[in-house]
């Protein structure tokens, strides 16, 4: 049943509209002198005026309602006055609410961009700090050291004092640019990508509206990066032993570099290793998931060649915790004071030693090139495919995650045994190449690649040729 409408007359509507009583649910009285205006009745007793109207036409046709006020505070005269007056804006093309809205947003906006402007006004040094406290820097596997030491470096020095609505990208390029000039091409760009994270970061909590790194892409920071591909030949690790002996060089540093190769293991897995971590019993050597690159724990073989390396170590560092111990036998070495020793010795030509480095600044050019101890677990990791190692199992070896996600969806065979014949025949190589024989097995192996393929006698067969058991085996040359 439809229910009455608000008289016409000012007074009899006025009491019509304070008579109205509350129910369960609101309901509107329409007013039967302005179309459109409604008093809304709410189960709380509070009744409020309104105008619906409709802008548009067709499918652009918008219902809007228009709240004009509580009754009776705004009075009946009021309220039709009022709709009177805003039905006549809309005739001339206005929309109250869609205005209304839109102030609104503007004030959002406003009071956002505000707060962006009080909040941007912190520092970049203060804005790291609180950023190094996040879960990104935080869940990096040296809880964000690394990264600490690299922007207290390059970036804090330059940017640290500036605010961070202040950064540019001309800034950004201002860090790299630095960096560049030191020669360090990789360093510029992982820093840029950090840089660029944190930046992220900063819009994430509406410290700053835009990241000044967005613009710039990591092509432009120095040259690309190129993937280094150098391999030490069978001959090469030959020379690299010999060099290895002939040189100023720690004996255990010699013995890690040629354990990285008979393992391929990267050097901060064996800088970092303990002794807690071998089971001779078992002959392997488990690094544990923190320490590894693909945060996957790995077991690692030893073969006979690996034991003995191994075991003179043992009776060099034995007395700590660690294979290598650094300067304070309470630690490991640091990774770069490992590799250092190996770059301080391949030197170009014409460069002079740092002040307290060794002058034997070529002693371990091989092959007349530079090598990186990485390239020495990429040459063991190649030392095994010329074996015929399949590549499945190398990678294994190298402990590198599956990349084809359907094979390692399907594919959960472990190759335990493969692996392990494969460290075993890579180590049986090392120890015919370093060995007494080694330069007879070498020029048999050069004349080999010169036969006809179903006359070769193969890389693996020549091994096998020549391997001496370690208790056949004489002292090594």
């Amino acid at each position: 049943m439809a229910r009455e409408r608000i008289p016409e007359h000012a007074e009899r509507a006025a009491t019509f509209c304070r008579n109205a009583k509350p129910e369960e649910k609101q309901y509107e009285l329409i007013d039967s002198k302005i179309p459109g205006l409604q008093l809304r009745v709410n189960p709380s007793g509070k009744k409020a005026w309104a105008l619906r109207y409709s802008v548009g036409s067709g499918e652009n046709l918008v219902k809007n309602r228009l709240p004009l006020g509580l009754f009776p505070e705004v009075t009946v005269t009021e309220a039709r006055k009022a709709a009177q007056q805003v039905k006549s804006d809309v005739a001339r093309g206005a929309d109250p609410v869609a205005e209304k809205k839109a102030e609104a947003e503007r004030k959002v906006e406003a009071a956002k961009a505000k707060a962006i402007e009080e909040a941007s006004r912190v520092t970049v040094s203060d804005f790291f700090d609180r950023w190094m406290k996040s879960a990104l820097p935080k869940g990096r596997k040296d809880g964000g050291k690394e990264l600490r030491r690299q922007f207290e470096k390059d970036v804090l020095p330059l940017l640290g004092a500036m605010e961070m609505k202040d950064i540019t990208a001309a800034e950004i390029h201002h860090v790299t640019d630095t960096i560049l000039e030191r020669g360090v091409n990789r360093m510029a760009q992982s820093i840029f990508s950090d840089m660029k994270q944190m930046f992220a970061f900063a819009v994430k909590r509406k410290v700053i509206s835009v990241n000044p790194a967005e613009a710039i892409s990591k092509k432009d920071i120095g040259k690309a990066s190129k993937p280094r591909d150098r391999v030490l030949t069978p001959r090469e690790i030959r020379e690299l032993n010999q060099a290895l002996w002939a040189s100023s060089l720690n004996r255990v540093t010699h013995i890690i570099y040629m354990l990285q190769i008979s393992m391929t293991c990267r050097i901060n897995e064996l800088c970092q290793a303990a002794w807690s971590e071998f089971d001779w019993g078992k002959r392997t050597w488990t690094i544990p998931a923190a320490r590894t690159k693909s945060g996957r724990q790995i077991t690692v073989n030893l073969s006979a060649y690996s034991i003995g390396l191994f075991e003179e170590l043992k009776t060099l560092t034995g007395q700590t915790a660690w294979c290598y111990p650094g300067r304070d036998p309470e630690k490991p070495i640091n990774r770069k004071a490992a590799t250092n020793h190996a770059r301080d010795r391949q030197l170009p030509d014409g460069k002079e030693a740092a002040t307290g480095r060794t002058i034997e600044t070529q002693s371990l050019l091989v092959g007349g090139q530079q090598w990186k101890t990485h390239d020495l677990r990429r040459s063991g990791s190649t030392l095994m495919q010329q074996l015929g190692i399949p590549t499945e199992v190398s990678e294994r070896c190298l402990n590198h995650a599956e990349g084809n996600k359907t094979k390692a969806t399907y594919h959960h065979h472990d190759y335990e045994k493969e692996m392990k014949r494969a460290w075993y025949l890579l180590s049986e190589a090392l120890s015919v190449i370093t060995g007494p024989d080694g330069e007879e097995f070498l020029k048999e192996l050069d004349k080999d690649y010169l036969r006809e393929p179903d006359d070769e006698i193969g890389m693996l067969g020549l091994v096998k040729k020549y391997y001496k058991r370690p208790d056949e085996r004489q002292e090594p040359a």
